[in-house]
C-alpha cells in the first residue's frame, strides 16, 4: 500500500518495478525459432532453435569436433564384400563400441588405448558437466580430465587431426605440409589488406 502510494507520489520510483515485470515476463517466453544455414560445400537452410544453430556451427569446426560414426553389425557384413581388411577394423570398433570416422578406423590398431582412455574420460566430463547448478556457470570442471581427448583446443599434437594419417603413412608430410599452410594464410593476408590507390599518371 505504502509502495503504492509512493509511486502515485513519485512516478520514477514505478519503473524499477516495471522493469522487473518486464524482465520476468522475457524471461517467461518462448525463445523464437531463427532462420539459419547449414553446412559448407552443400548448404540448405531452415527455421531451428538457435540452440540447433550453435550446435551445428560447432560441428562445422573441423579443429574442435569430427564427425563420428557407430557401426553395426549389418554395416561390417556388407563392408566385407568389399574390403575384408577395413571391416576387420571396423569390427574392432564395434567391439569395443567405439564411434570413429575413417581416418582413425585406418589406424584404430595403433590409437586404440588412446581412444579407450579418450571414451572413458568423455564419459566422466558428461557425468560431470550434467550435475552442474541450472544457471550456470558452465565452465568444464576443472576436476575433469580430457588429456587423451583429440581433437582439443590448444593440444601441441596432431593426434586426432586431418594431419594424423598422412603423417603416419607418410612419416615427415607434416614437416613439410605446415610451412606451406602458413605461407598461404600469410599471402591471403597481404592480399586482404587494403593499399592505397595510385593516382593516374
Amino acid at each position: 500500500y505504502l509502495l503504492s502510494r509512493a509511486e502515485t507520489a513519485c512516478p520514477v520510483l514505478a519503473y524499477p518495478a516495471m522493469a522487473f515485470v518486464r524482465s520476468i515476463r522475457r524471461c517467461a517466453e518462448k525463445v523464437p525459432d531463427v532462420f539459419m544455414q547449414f553446412g559448407l560445400e552443400q548448404q540448405f537452410r531452415f527455421v531451428s532453435h538457435p540452440g540447433v544453430m550453435a550446435v551445428s556451427k560447432i560441428l562445422e569446426m573441423r579443429t574442435i569436433a569430427q564427425m563420428r560414426a557407430s557401426f553395426t553389425q549389418e554395416n561390417i557384413e556388407e563392408m566385407k564384400k568389399f574390403d575384408p581388411e577395413l571391416a576387420r577394423k571396423a569390427q574392432i570398433a564395434y567391439d569395443n563400441k567405439l564411434p570413429v570416422n575413417f581416418q582413425q578406423l585406418e589406424l584404430i590398431e595403433d590409437i586404440l588405448p588412446r581412444l579407450l582412455e579418450e571414451k572413458k574420460q568423455l564419459a566422466g566430463a558428461r557425468e560431470q558437466v550434467g550435475k552442474l547448478p541450472v544457471g550456470g556457470p558452465y565452465e568444464l570442471p576443472k576436476s575433469a580430465d580430457v588429456s587423451a581427448c583429440r581433437p582439443i583446443p590448444g593440444q601441441k599434437d596432431i593426434q586426432g587431426t586431418l594431419m594424423e594419417l598422412p603423417e603416419a603413412k607418410y612419416p615427415g608430410m607434416t614437416a613439410q605440409v605446415v610451412p606451406g599452410i602458413a605461407r598461404v594464410q600469410q599471402i591471403a593476408g597481404a592480399g586482404s589488406s587494403t593499399a592505397p590507390a595510385k593516382k593516374p599518371e
